[in-house]
């Protein structure tokens, strides 16, 4: 099945923009974006945009149809929303489905693991992941989860990685020896790009790919070395930290399912598989670790 016309859901913000550009650059593809009939939201000159009712099926399956892929990048907290978007596709004739992910929903090794999901607390994700397997299995829908792991470059500005860049300290989760593969954003666009190119060697499974593995205190070292400075380190264990976020989603703080997340990408048996065995994506990002964590000290003075 080859793919040419794509409709984007969420053509901005954080990974939407990149991915925007990243596909409309690609000849071989055609790109709309769907937003809600009420958003404000603008787009580069030229962009086609289209507007729905997200509440209504007949709305959906009007704006669906036509194309024949779907990327959904609306936020991890609306991801449930998706469910209507899916069987809205099916009806619409859309023959691949990309839901919001973008991060860790699968184990490094192949299978979902449930109880990550479940100590994260947020939920739509998953349950997106099973609707589309039981549509893909029974051949009414195809479907790509792109696995990243944590963005690189948004996590260096926003702290997700354990460097507060404006003061810099860090926090160090654990010993400090797991692991983990991030990826910038540019390479995420790229990467989709590549799948949506090759639909058959990304048809029902997990994308993995990074940018970089690195583990925390490598990225500590890279970062005294740029700013010629030692650096404030505070040592966190991975289950305290876990906890305490576990008790604020208990207490009702959906907010606080980020920092469970943040706790286990760092697990030191890669339990959670944070650690990818394997780069599907066949090129490399051509950016450079240590170029793209001096763009963030330059970003935060």
């Amino acid at each position: 099945m080859a793919i040419k016309n794509i409709l984007l859901i969420g053509g901005s913000g954080n990974i939407g923009a990149p991915i925007l550009a990243a596909i409309t650059a690609e000849p071989s593809l055609n790109v709309t974006v769907l937003t809600r009939e009420d958003s404000t939201s603008t787009f580069p000159v030229g962009t086609v945009v289209k507007k729905a009712d997200y509440k209504s099926h007949e709305s959906l399956v009007a704006a669906f149809k036509g194309h024949d892929t779907i990327v959904s990048n609306i936020a991890t907290f609306s991801a449930i929303d998706q469910l209507p978007f899916i069987d809205a596709a099916v009806e619409a004739g859309v023959t691949r489905f990309y839901p919001t992910e973008y991060g860790s929903v699968a184990s490094s090794d192949g299978d979902i693991v449930p109880e990550f999901w479940n100590r994260v607390g947020l939920h739509g994700k998953y349950e997106v992941y099973l609707r589309l397997k039981e549509l893909a299995d029974a051949g009414k829908i195809e479907y790509t989860l792109i696995a990243n792991g944590p963005f690189f470059d948004w996590g260096l500005t926003h702290g997700f990685i354990g460097l507060n860049l404006k003061e810099k300290k860090a926090t160090i989760f654990g010993s400090g020896k797991q692991i983990v593969a991030v990826t910038n954003l540019s390479h995420i666009a790229n990467a989709v790009v590549w799948t949506l190119t090759n639909p058959e060697a990304s048809k029902n499974k997990a994308i993995r790919f990074w940018s970089y593995k690195i583990t925390q205190p490598q990225l500590l070292a890279a970062a005294e070395k740029i700013t010629g400075t030692k650096w404030e380190v505070e040592h966190v264990p991975v289950e305290d930290h876990v906890k305490a976020g576990e008790a604020g989603v208990k207490a009702g703080n959906v907010y606080a399912g980020y920092q469970v997340l943040q706790g286990l990408i760092f697990n030191e048996e890669d339990r959670y598989g944070s650690n990818y065995a394997v780069n599907d994506v066949p090129f490399q990002d051509d950016r450079k670790l240590e170029d793209v964590l001096a763009e963030a000290f330059n970003q935060s003075d």
